[in-house]
């Protein structure tokens, strides 16, 4: 795949010195991503200032049949915001706030924004941003929309696409359409925001959002539960629904391994017990008004004590504890690079279920490989695990790439089997391709594409995503 030369010169006239980057060292960061697992190459880095250059650009592309990768923060996971020779078009300049409604809870910003800026912006004005990724320092707005991310919230707000109430998007023919509306209650139609969030890039390029702002606990608590199972795990979120119900706003499941590996991996970890357990659980309550939270939770946590549910807790006495038990669970990703070549797998099964699958997918992964290392992990609340499978320490690198396929098939047919999907959270970009055939009916594939072939008959945008 290349781009004629005169179409570079004119994409470069068109943006400006400011709005292109062509240079090997200047492109290379946007090629590769963080975990070494993709990498790619584009003749041209478009920066656009604004989406009214952003139309322009893609009207031009659209017109000219050049095909366009879209990128944010490059934190994707699955390949889709790497390009193989596209026009890479980065969000990163369209950055700026645009509205902040008080009354109306919301927070208007550009694609290109980080999410920890967004969530600060919110943070000043005494409001919540309830996106919590580990990714925040460096995931765009529009990445995390066009994945519909989720996160350690999603418990208590939802995913990305239930915290957006507006769009601007330019479209694959390069008009721009605004529907950056505040409105919570509007049935004049269908709600187009809904096809571009999880779209992963490949109906047109969010340009801005309007977010969905709640009201900030006056206070948390946050604890650190060492459990005996999943089992128990999913029993101890029963037990403190009903001391807090819907106050819970992280529910996390924390595998032993995981523990030990966030120690030894990176520098200012510690264990929060000493004695080793199977699992552990991260959780936080928000409280609003009297802080008699605290009692409750001692209460709840001292109950499922008593019950078995729990083996051992902790109560984070100080918001520097709470942030140290959160550091932990947020460490778990890059814990897994410093142990050899990891297997991920982002899916999700009904709650219910949880238990069942990670036993059953372990069992089936050791057959497969005996000495592989299961490295367990996700939000209980929601039903999504991180089912990751590390390099055996013996095993050479080329021996576990032999048996990937043949790993990642089984823990794809048992997340199957039990109503689950294959992507919970980052999306199916390149990586899952032909994986998501297995999940989809032909009814369903053929709807997805007639939604693609209507907005980008000439499939110039993320053209080697999904399909």
């Amino acid at each position: 795949m290349s781009i004629a030369a005169h179409h570079i010169e004119h994409i470069k006239t068109l943006l400006g010195p400011k709005g292109c980057k062509q240079d090997a060292e200047d492109i290379a960061p946007f090629v590769h991503e963080w975990r070494d697992t993709w990498h790619g190459q584009t003749p041209l880095i478009a920066l656009p200032a604004d989406t009214a250059q952003t139309a322009e650009l893609v009207a031009y592309c659209a017109a000219n049949h050049i095909p366009i990768t879209t990128q944010g923060g490059n934190t994707g996971l699955v390949g889709g915001q790497i390009p193989q020779g596209e026009l890479l078009v980065s969000t990163k300049r369209l950055n700026k706030m645009r509205a902040l409604d008080r009354q109306n809870s919301t927070l208007t910003v550009g694609a290109g924004m980080v999410l920890a800026e967004a969530k600060a912006l919110a943070k000043d004005a005494g409001l919540l941003l309830p996106l919590n990724l580990a990714s925040e320092g460096s995931a765009s707005i529009g990445g995390v929309l066009s994945t519909n991310a989720g996160g350690m919230e999603v418990l208590r707000y939802g995913n990305a696409r239930d915290l957006t109430l507006g769009l601007e998007v330019v479209t694959a023919r390069g008009e721009i359409w605004d529907g950056l509306s505040g409105l919570r209650k509007d049935n004049s139609g269908y709600d187009l925001k809904q096809a571009f969030i999880g779209a992963e890039g490949t109906l047109g390029i969010i340009t801005a959002a309007t977010l969905k702002l709640f009201a900030a606990p006056a206070s948390r608590q946050t604890a650190w539960c060492a459990v005996p199972s999943v089992e128990a795990a999913i029993a101890l979120l029963g037990h403190v629904r009903e001391a807090h119900g819907d106050a819970i706003s992280k529910f996390e499941l924390i595998p032993q391994i995981g523990v030990d590996y966030a120690v030894k991996n990176i520098a200012g970890n510690r264990a929060v017990f000493s004695e080793p357990a199977p699992w552990h659980v991260l959780l936080e309550i928000g409280i609003f008004g009297s802080p008699q939270g605290q009692s409750t939770l001692d209460q709840a946590l001292s109950k499922a004590l008593e019950a078995g549910i729990i083996l051992n807790a902790a109560i984070a006495q100080t918001e520097a504890q709470a942030a140290q038990f959160l550091r932990l669970r947020e460490s778990l990703s890059a814990a897994q690079k410093g142990e050899g070549i990891a297997l991920k797998h982002d899916i999700s099964v009904p709650v219910s279920q949880m238990a069942r699958f990670i036993h059953e997918a372990s069992q089936a992964v050791q057959v497969i490989g005996p000495d592989c290392r299961v490295f367990a992990f996700g939000h209980v609340g929601d039903g999504n695990v991180h089912f990751n499978i590390l390099q055996p320490r013996a095993m050479s690198a080329d021996s576990f790439k032999g048996l990937a396929a043949a790993i990642t098939a089984s823990i794809y047919q048992h997340t199957l089997a039990l109503g689950g999907s294959i992507s919970a959270e980052h999306g199916i970009g390149i990586m899952k391709k032909s994986s998501l055939k297995a999940q989809k009916s032909e009814v369903e594939m053929r709807l997805m594409r007639a939604f693609k072939t209507a907005l980008d008959p000439d499939n110039i945008m993320n053209p080697r995503v999904l399909f």
